[in-house]
C-alpha cells in the first residue's frame, strides 16, 4: 500500500544516517592521512634499512627500500613515495646525484627528500639543501628527532597537496561559473524576450487577436516564465550545493511515489509534443534513504530533459527498481540521442554546460545534468547514462535503500 506522503517511516540511530561528517581539525585529519603515506629508504647498508623500516612501520607508515641510487630511481618510477630518506654516501651514484635527478624530473620534483649523512660538514649540508633536499639528519640518528622531522615534512606535503587540490577545484568551479553565466545570460535573455513580446503584443493588439491567438500568446508567456523559473531554481540549487550551503537531511523517500507525482506535473508539457510517459516498477519496496528535496530535483530534471529531447508522439519510459543494495530509477526517451563527442563532453564534469537545443528548439543550459550528478553523489548514490544518435538516451541513478521501513 502506497503512503500518501513521499516520506517512508523509518527507525534508525542518528549516527547511522549522518551524511555530513563532523568537521575535524587539520591536525587530527592530517594524522589520519599520514598513516597512508609511503616512505622510501635509500641506503647501501642493510642494517640501516632494517632499523629505519622497523621504526617507521611501528608508526604506521608504509615503507619500501632500495640499496643503491640507481635502484631507487627505477623503483620510484613504478611506485611514487611521499617522502624519501636518502643516504648521502653510496657507491656508483651518491645521494646528491640521486636528489639532483629527482628534482630535474617533473614527476618526482615535489617529493620531499631528507638526507641521511654521517658527515657534519656545513658545506655538505648546504650542498644537499641546494640540490633540493628539505632536511638532513646525521648518523647515528636519534629516533625521536628523525620521526619528528619525517612527520613534519609529511604534514607539510599533505597540506601542500591539499592546497593544490583546492586550487584546482577553485579553478574548475571558476571555469564552470564563467560558462554558466555565459549560457544562462543568453537563455534568460531569450526567455524574457518571449515574455516581453507576448505581454506587449496583448497589451497593444489584444483587440485584434482571436481567442486562439490570445491562448497561443498566453501559452508562450507561460512556458517562458516556467522555464525561466526552473532555470533560476536549478542555478540557486547548484550554487548553494557548490558552496556547501545545503544541509542534507536524509529521510525515507518513497521514490516510486515521487516519480508518479513528477509525471503528473509534467504531463501538460509532454502533451504539447504528444509524448506519452509510462511508469513501471519492479520490487516490493521503493524507499530510499536520501534528501527529499534533492530527489525531487533529480527526477524533475531527468523528466524535463527527456521531454526536451524526445520527438513528437514519442514515449518516455520511467522505471523504478528495487535492487539488493539500493533503489534504481531509469528514464528512457526515444529522442535524438547523443553522438560520441556529445557523450564525451557530458562525461567531463566541467564541460556539461551549453546543451544542444531540444526537438522543438527548446533551449537548455546543461545545468540540470550538473545538478543531477552533484545531488546523486551527495546522497551516496551513483549516476550514469547511455545514448545512441537517433535512438534516444537512458539516464539512471541509484540511491541507498532505507532499511527498517514500515
Amino acid at each position: 500500500m502506497l503512503l500518501k506522503s513521499t516520506e517512508c517511516l523509518l527507525h534508525w540511530k542518528n549516527s547511522e544516517v549522518e551524511f555530513i561528517p563532523k568537521r575535524k581539525t587539520m591536525e587530527k585529519e592530517s594524522l589520519v592521512k599520514l598513516k597512508e603515506f609511503k616512505v622510501l629508504i635509500v641506503d647501501d647498508v642493510p642494517e640501516n634499512i632494517q632499523v629505519l623500516a622497523h621504526l617507521l612501520n611501528e608508526r604506521g607508515l608504509k615503507v619500501s627500500y632500495a640499496d643503491s641510487g640507481i635502484k631507487a630511481l627505477k623503483a620510484i618510477k613504478n611506485n611514487l613515495p611521499d617522502l624519501i630518506l636518502l643516504d648521502v654516501s653510496m657507491p656508483e651514484m651518491d645521494g646528491f646525484e640521486v636528489c639532483e635527478k629527482l628534482k630535474a624530473d617533473k614527476l618526482t620534483a615535489d617529493i620531499p627528500v631528507i638526507f641521511l649523512t654521517a658527515k657534519v660538514d656545513q658545506q655538505d649540508v648546504i650542498n644537499g639543501l641546494e640540490k633540493g633536499a628539505v632536511d638532513y639528519v646525521t648518523k647515528p640518528f636519534n629516533a625521536k628527532e628523525l620521526t619528528s622531522r619525517i612527520f613534519t615534512h609529511l604534514e607539510l606535503k599533505y597540506t601542500r597537496d591539499l592546497i593544490e587540490k583546492q586550487n584546482e577545484e577553485l579553478y574548475r568551479l571558476n571555469e564552470i561559473k564563467n560558462q554558466l553565466f555565459s549560457v544562462i545570460s543568453h537563455d534568460m535573455k531569450n526567455l524574457f524576450n518571449n515574455i516581453l513580446f507576448g505581454t506587449e503584443s496583448m497589451e497593444k493588439e489584444v483587440e485584434h487577436f482571436s481567442k486562439e491567438e490570445v491562448v497561443q500568446v498566453a501559452g508562450l508567456v507561460n512556458d517562458s516564465a516556467k522555464r525561466a523559473y526552473d532555470l533560476l531554481q536549478n542555478l540557486l540549487d547548484w550554487s548553494r550545493s557548490q558552496m556547501n550551503n545545503i544541509v542534507i537531511k536524509p529521510v525515507g523517500v518513497e521514490v516510486l511515489l515521487v516519480v508518479n507525482q513528477a509525471v503528473r506535473l509534467f504531463r501538460p508539457s509532454a502533451a504539447k509534443k504528444k509524448i506519452k510517459m509510462e511508469v513501471s516498477s519492479f520490487g516490493n519496496t521503493f524507499c530510499a534513504l536520501a534528501d527529499m528535496d534533492m530527489v525531487k530535483a533529480i527526477i524533475r530534471n531527468l523528466i524535463s530533459n527527456a521531454i526536451k529531447y524526445s520527438f513528437a508522439e514519442g514515449t518516455i519510459h520511467l522505471r523504478v527498481k528495487e535492487n539488493p543494495d539500493g533503489i534504481e530509477v531509469r528514464v528512457k526517451d526515444e529522442g535524438v540521442g547523443m553522438s560520441e563527442a556529445q557523450i564525451e563532453k557530458l562525461q567531463k564534469y566541467s564541460q556539461s554546460l551549453g546543451s544542444t537545443p531540444g526537438t522543438h528548439n527548446e533551449r537548455g543550459s546543461g545545468l540540470g545534468i550538473l545538478l543531477i550528478r552533484d545531488f546523486v553523489e551527495k546522497n551516496k548514490g551513483n549516476f550514469g547514462f547511455n545514448s545512441k544518435p537517433g535512438k534516444g538516451s537512458t539516464f539512471w541513478f541509484t540511491l541507498p535503500k532505507a532499511e527498517n521501513t514500515n
